[in-house]
């Protein structure tokens, strides 16, 4: 491995995952990955409106990285 899982940017750390997936170092590489994803979830209580209003602001704000 030639640069850090920290040093890689995200989709180096997919093809890395994808590309040794029978390795352990698969396994660090996700942890780190899955360490940089922004989780947002709705809220509890949230009507349907303000959860659909929050998913559809989710959809959004993925589709424009």
């Amino acid at each position: 491995m030639s640069k850090s899982f920290k040093d890689m940017t995200n989709n180096e750390l997919e093809r890395y995952i994808n590309d040794h997936q029978d390795d352990e170092t698969s396994e660090l590489a996700f942890m780190e990955y899955n360490s940089r994803l922004d989780w947002n979830k709705v809220p509890a209580g949230a009507n349907p409106e303000e959860e659909k209003r929050i998913i559809e602001d989710l959809i959004v704000q993925r589709t424009q990285k």
